[in-house]
C-alpha cells in the first residue's frame, strides 16, 4: 500500500486506537494509543498520551518525534496485540 496524505482536518474524531511510531535506527518502537487528536488545524498539530512508564516516552521524549499511524480493518488484529504485548 502506497502511502497517503490527508489535509488538516477533524475527520479522525471521533478516533479508534492508532498505532504510534517513534524512534530512531538505535532505539526505536510501536505502541498502540488509545488517547489521540487534532489541537489545531492550521497549522496542523495533534497529540497522543503517553504515559511515563512506557518505554515509547523516552524515546518520544528525547527525539521530539513520533508518527500516528491511522488504523484499518485489516489491521485490527495488529493493533490490539501491539496493545497487549508491547510495553
Amino acid at each position: 500500500m502506497s502511502k497517503v496524505m490527508w489535509k488538516p482536518g477533524t475527520f479522525v474524531y471521533p478516533i479508534p486506537a492508532v498505532m504510534v511510531t517513534c524512534g530512531d535506527m538505535e532505539k526505536s518502537n510501536i505502541i498502540t494509543i488509545a488517547w489521540t487528536g487534532i489541537t489545531c488545524s492550521t497549522p496542523a498539530k495533534v497529540y497522543i498520551s503517553v504515559r511515563p512508564e512506557r518505554y515509547s516516552y523516552d524515546i518520544i521524549k528525547n527525539t521530539r518525534e513520533f508518527v500516528i499511524n491511522l488504523t484499518t480493518e485489516e489491521l485490527c488484529y495488529a493493533t490490539d496485540w501491539c496493545r497487549s504485548k508491547i510495553r
